[in-house]
């Protein structure tokens, strides 16, 4: 037991927790009989040029720049980050990858919805919001407007990676453990209580996310009367994830970038409050979530970050103390432990 158990705490927590969404998506995948395959984004309809730039420079920071330009580089243990760097992007292209498609094939796995009952909450407990809502429905229909939400939101993840980065190794890895939880938790949790959106009950105030929902909506109703036959035919062509409101990992990722900054640097809260009340509220406004979904996702993120601070912290502290084979050899009878401590 102390071999399995230094072997995990000295584990990479990131691929641990690659492993295990892979793990839940080679078994969902094997009972569906669903594929796997890589989107092509050249075919949807409702992705623009503008959101691929951003995760492109994601993707380009942490293949190479990084390294080159930290404060406190070393020549020679560059090509160490640059292996860091490269790690750092596999595990989050592989999160996401298992990440949508699970929220692809939530209707097949999971097919009972849940909106009616989300729906009564909110008419409960958020019915105040409604004048703003209408308000913000009778906004011109401008394009930077309308997609300031998700602009806004990658722009949070690629400030907060770059950031944190630069200002060590250590805080960057807890931030980044943080949101690789969200995506491989929310994912999973999408399975349990699974919901469409309000906007099957209310009109979007943004004119461009209400067209992606009734495009993402069509594709599902093809998807529950196709089954298995239509979305193998399907996938990488027309659908890069499934609609899923609950819980709402906007508010989720964007508040772990919240809970960093001011952890770490709070003049970056200076930008991100703004942000992140406009993601709150864009979110509810154009009928993406329920406001119960909102609190679900800060609860997940609440608990993601105190999991990555206590994984981080243990794994560290695992990788400092006695080698891996001290785990592994047995102790002489009548020895104690610390009489036989390597020095």
């Amino acid at each position: 037991m102390r071999t399995i158990k230094g072997l995990f705490l000295r584990a990479a927590p990131e691929w641990v927790v690659v492993e295990m969404l892979l793990v839940l998506t080679l078994i969902l995948q094997h009972i569906l009989g669903a594929p796997l395959q890589w989107f092509s984004l050249d075919e949807l309809k409702f992705v623009e040029v503008n959101y691929l730039l951003p995760f492109a420079l994601l993707c380009i920071w942490i293949l190479l720049p990084l390294p080159f330009f930290h404060p406190k580089r070393n020549w020679l243990q560059v090509p160490y980050q640059l292996g860091q760097q490269l790690s750092d992007v596999l595990c989050l292209v592989l999160i996401l990858w298992f990440h949508f498609h699970l929220k692809l094939w939530i209707p097949l796995i999971h097919p009972v919805s849940y909106d009616s009952i989300y729906e009564a909450t909110d008419r409960a407990c958020f019915f105040w919001l409604d004048p703003i809502i209408v308000w913000r429905s009778h906004w011109p229909q401008i394009d930077w407007i309308n997609h300031l939400y998700v602009n806004l939101f990658i722009g949070m993840f690629i400030c907060s990676f770059i950031i944190h980065n630069l200002r060590g190794r250590d805080e960057f890895r807890r931030m980044f453990l943080a949101s690789l939880l969200v995506q491989a938790m929310g994912a999973a949790l999408y399975l349990l209580a699974p919901a469409v959106g309000p906007f099957l009950y209310h009109p979007s105030a943004n004119a461009w996310i209400g067209s992606v929902q009734l495009y993402m909506y069509d594709l599902r109703s093809h998807m529950l009367s196709g089954g298995i036959d239509w979305l193998q035919a399907n996938t990488g062509k027309h659908l890069t994830g499934g609609l899923a409101a609950m819980p709402s990992l906007h508010s989720a990722a964007s508040f772990v970038f919240v809970y960093y900054a001011w952890r770490h640097c709070r003049w970056l809260t200076l930008l991100y409050g703004p942000a992140f009340a406009w993601i709150l509220f864009e979110a509810m406004a154009s009928r993406w979530h329920y406001g119960v979904d909102l609190i679900a996702g800060i609860s997940l993120s609440c608990g993601s970050i105190a999991l990555a601070n206590l994984w981080m912290q243990t794994h560290e502290k695992a990788r400092k103390t006695l080698p891996l084979t001290e785990d592994i050899l047995p102790l002489p009878d009548g020895c104690p432990e610390e009489e036989i401590t390597p020095r």
